[in-house]
This record gives structure tokens, C-alpha cells and sequence, in this order.
């Protein structure tokens, strides 16, 4: 499990905005910049990558809330982590404990890429991920995306740990 933190800071260390390229817009180097992180332990139960099962999904499911409002939802292998994100102000409660929020984008991005390869592949989507209360063990943490080349999802089952939350100063 720290391994898989690891990874998850690792690559928000990569796509902070010290390692980005300088001639990027003020816009998008504000996207980058973390409000903070919730990591939430128990099952990954099913991961798919444009159309196709993947094995090897780890059992730590991580949440990042950026500054812009962009919320993900990041479901990682040994080498690639994949992010559902959406506005997280288009979020409406479903029922008692349910959440949905709307999926505009999917990254597949492979964690051991070299320095000098892409960051990740960005497709544009539709889609929603869908969430109940992290506390109770077996609540499900769900993300459905459709993009061009295919269908992508990821399942997960908390085991009701409480989730870890770590803020991020966010320049203003």
C-alpha cells in the first residue's frame, strides 16, 4: 500500500508545475496545482482500459481535488494509473449517501515512463464515477467514461478504514 502512494505522489511530483514545460499558459499550469489528496483503502474490484479487462488493479483508490475544482479519481496497476475527471461542482446526490459526479476526461499514464515520453494519453469523455460513504466497509467507488477509442472503467470496494487526507498549500 505505500508503494502505491508512492506512485500516486510520484505522479503528482510529475505533473506539478516545477516539472512542467515553461512555455505553458497561466490557465493550465493553474489546473495542475493540488488542493489536496484522499486516499482510500480496500478492494479493487474491476478495471478496464478501453474496452479491455486489466489485472493487477492495487487496493488503494486515491481522490485528488485540484484548486480549479477538477476532481479525479485515480485506479492504479504496477504501471499505469488511470484518472476519471470531471468538474467537482457537477456532483448531485443520488439518494441517502450516494453521490454522482459528472466524467468529462479520462489519463491512462504509465507510471514508469521515461523522463523524455508523453505524460499521459488525455481523451475527452462522457461519463460519471459514482460514490457512497468511504467509512462503510463495502461501499463502492464506481467510474464509467465513453471516449472515442473505447469504453473505461473502474470499480472499488472500501474496506471502511477511515480515508487519509493530505491538504496542499494552493497559491492564490
Amino acid at each position: 500500500m505505500k508503494l502505491s502512494l508512492a506512485i500516486a505522489l510520484l505522479f503528482a511530483a510529475t505533473f506539478s508545475e516545477d516539472a512542467a514545460p515553461q512555455a505553458r499558459p497561466e490557465k493550465q499550469a493553474e489546473t495542475n496545482k493540488i488542493a489536496q489528496m484522499v486516499t482510500v483503502s480496500g478492494e479493487c474490484t474491476k478495471l478496464v482500459h478501453a474496452g479491455l479487462a486489466v489485472e493487477g488493479c492495487k487496493n488503494l483508490l486515491v481522490n485528488m481535488n485540484y484548486s480549479t475544482g477538477v476532481s479525479s479519481y485515480w485506479f492504479m496497476t504496477e504501471s499505469t494509473i488511470l484518472s476519471f475527471s470531471g468538474d467537482g461542482s457537477r456532483r448531485i446526490e443520488q439518494g441517502p449517501g450516494i453521490v454522482v459526479q459528472a466524467i468529462e476526461k479520462v489519463i491512462l499514464a504509465a507510471t514508469t515512463a521515461a523522463p523524455n515520453n508523453e505524460e499521459g494519453k488525455e481523451d475527452p469523455a462522457v461519463g460519471f464515477c459514482r460514490f457512497g460513504d468511504p467509512n462503510l466497509k463495502g461501499s463502492t467507488i464506481e467510474c464509467v467514461a465513453h471516449t472515442e477509442i473505447g469504453r473505461y472503467e473502474g470499480a472499488f470496494a472500501t474496506d471502511g478504514s477511515p480515508p487519509k487526507l493530505e491538504a496542499f498549500q494552493v497559491e492564490q
